[in-house]
């Protein structure tokens, strides 16, 4: 069974670079552009079912894919983003401002830090994880499967997968429109590539991994 990860295109809030967590924020008219091309590209890919998370600018992203792939997509809210409580709608230096030594904290150890009245990351990749487990045992017919998520529960089960040290999660990128490729196999999670955007117009590939089972 694949796994076409893909995160929603860009939205008003990235271009200002603020904290989204749960807290909704348009597509921007290039992300608009970016969930056209993503889809176009999954069309040729065989895809046979489409999920995304409940917020609307993942269910707009999936939308737009769907609409290429002939598919309708199925909304789950375990695909959210992580929630960042009192940070959502903040840049960083505005958080920094108030929350200063709670912000190098959570950049310390972001799997058991979190934000006021936010969620740490070990929770996101339990409940990203939990996911891709129910929908192994409710749909083993669907080989290929897209799931539209966000940036950071989609860098979080990367690094889970690539069996990476905690502070190996900053350097996995997961841009805007991306799409991350994982295989599972005999009861084991395989990263084959990660944020690949060579079917966004402007955009370079980006590299390919080939080990990391879990």
């Amino acid at each position: 069974m694949e796994f076409f990860l893909v995160r929603h295109g860009e939205t008003l809030s990235n271009i200002e670079r603020r904290y989204q967590g749960w807290t909704e924020s348009p597509l921007s008219p290039q992300g608009l552009l970016q969930a056209e091309q993503t889809g176009f590209y999954l069309a040729g890919m065989g895809i046979t079912a489409l999920y995304c998370s409940d917020l609307l600018r993942a269910q707009k992203t999936a939308e737009l894919i769907g609409a290429s792939c002939l598919l309708r997509p199925i909304i789950n809210p375990m695909l959210r983003e992580i929630n960042f409580g009192k940070w959502e709608g903040l840049t960083f230096a505005e958080i920094g401002a108030t929350w200063g030594n709670v912000m190098s904290r959570w950049l310390d150890d972001p799997f058991n830090q979190a934000a006021p009245a936010g969620e740490t990351l070990e929770k996101v990749c339990t409940r990203m994880l939990t996911f891709l487990e129910t929908l192994t045992d409710e749909a083993p017919e669907h080989q290929r499967i897209a799931v539209v998520s966000h940036g950071g529960s989609i860098r979080v089960l990367l690094h889970h997968i690539l069996g990476y040290s905690h502070e190996g999660l900053w350097d996995i990128k997961v841009d805007n429109a991306s799409i991350s490729l994982i295989q599972k196999e005999d009861g084991l999670y395989r990263v084959i590539y990660c944020n690949r955007v060579h079917h966004l117009k402007g955009k370079d590939n980006i590299g390919v991994y080939n080990d990391g089972d879990q």
